[in-house]
């Protein structure tokens, strides 16, 4: 039987060296890495509660349902992530109708 054939299945030979070609990481590398994954969850966290506190007419308006803000957020990159809405979370609609008016005035 050929060698290829007879050995496909068996992960073990390819394990042994995978080592071997792995290049050596530096000391910090896994802190770095473990830091901007944390920080990546903690952007992740704060988005999903601004989009949540947003009312459902607002997120209709920019097409977004309510059980679909998790899976939305999973799809955003870095720089989407550290974005934030323009109004505070806790105004009014016509408090921030207000607040436009008089900054175009």
């Amino acid at each position: 039987m050929h060698p290829y054939m007879f050995f496909r299945n068996d992960p073990a030979p390819a394990l042994r060296y995978a080592r071997a070609y792995r290049k050596p990481s530096k000391s910090g590398e896994a802190l770095r890495r473990w830091l901007r994954a944390a920080f990546r969850r903690w952007e992740r966290r704060k988005m999903i509660a601004a989009l949540e506190a947003m009312d459902d007419r607002l997120l209709r308006d920019i097409g977004i349902y309510r059980n679909d803000i998790p899976r939305l957020v999973d799809g955003f990159d870095d720089r989407e992530l550290r974005m934030r809405p323009l109004a505070t979370t806790n105004a009014k609609p016509e408090e921030i109708y207000e607040e436009v008016c008089r900054n175009v005035a």
